[in-house]
């Protein structure tokens, strides 16, 4: 198997398929999958998504003009059953890289077809689908430094499993801001918008953070805050998170340096 490594918690691994001049070519395993197995998967994969899905007719120059929009080319599918396999599933995740050499004159302008498959338990499925919300926004930060083909080393897919792994071994801390209705909205990525509050979900200390960056919220914002943070407690973390309030500035930059995240300055 092709960069075998441990097993993620939730995750069973992905299978890394790519549509060459000859057809689909499994380029990275590092599931219990045999050849065999994932060789049928890549198979029926690429019939399921179809080779001209996801770039909405873009040519790779044509998407190269608008690099932000991250999330132009890629798509999901699934779950799907695992060939021979009755109690594995598999989500599909496409997306396209650039492809110069191809001797396919349609690969060279539209790119090179991408498919990673998640591999899970069929038990965990009903969590898969609520985390669909999540998982296409946060795939496509990862892999923003996979544009071309070359990219697609040994070293950078074993990353890429290592942080879909961590995602859904629900370790990875994970952001919110509570927009004005009350609902909250998730943030991903480095950098984030400037809100008046965020929301740290981090089960590794078992804290549900709210940061106060508006020094002095209503008492109509504070309640709507608190009872949105309780909401949010209960539906996704299942109350088995502390909420703590966070008003002290050098605290709460403590708290997003860690995180490895920035806000965005107001112009």
């Amino acid at each position: 198997m092709i960069g075998m490594e441990p097993k993620k918690e939730h995750l069973l691994g992905i299978v890394f398929v790519t549509f060459e001049d000859t057809g689909p070519e499994v380029i990275y395993n590092d599931t219990e999958l045999n050849e065999e197995q994932t060789l049928t998967l890549a198979v029926e994969g690429m019939t399921i998504v179809g080779l001209d899905e996801g770039s909405g007719g873009k040519s790779m120059a044509e998407r190269q003009k608008n690099p932000f929009d991250t999330m132009d080319d890629k798509r999901f599918f699934g779950p799907i059953p695992v060939p021979d396999a009755p109690r594995l599933r598999a989500l599909a995740i496409t997306f396209d890289v650039e492809s110069e050499e191809s001797a396919d004159s349609r690969i060279r302008e539209y790119g090179r077809k991408c498919i990673m498959f998640l591999l899970f338990n069929e038990d965990y499925t009903r969590e898969i689908l609520d985390a669909y919300g999540l998982i296409k926004p946060y795939f496509s930060v990862i892999v923003r430094d996979i544009t071309s083909e070359r990219d697609l080393s040994q070293a950078n897919l074993q990353d890429l499993s290592r942080k879909m792994g961590l995602l859904f071994s629900g370790k990875l801390p994970r952001i919110f801001t509570i927009l004005e209705d009350g609902a909250p909205k998730e943030l991903i990525g480095k950098k984030i918008p400037a809100s008046d509050v965020f929301l740290v979900a981090d089960r590794n200390k078992s804290t549900l953070s709210i940061l106060f960056y508006h020094p002095d919220p209503t008492v109509w914002r504070r309640r709507q805050i608190y009872k949105s943070a309780s909401e949010l407690n209960s539906s996704v973390f299942k109350n088995k998170l502390k909420v703590v309030s966070v008003t002290d500035i050098s605290e709460m930059s403590k708290i997003l340096d860690r995180l490895n995240i920035s806000i965005e300055k107001i112009h």
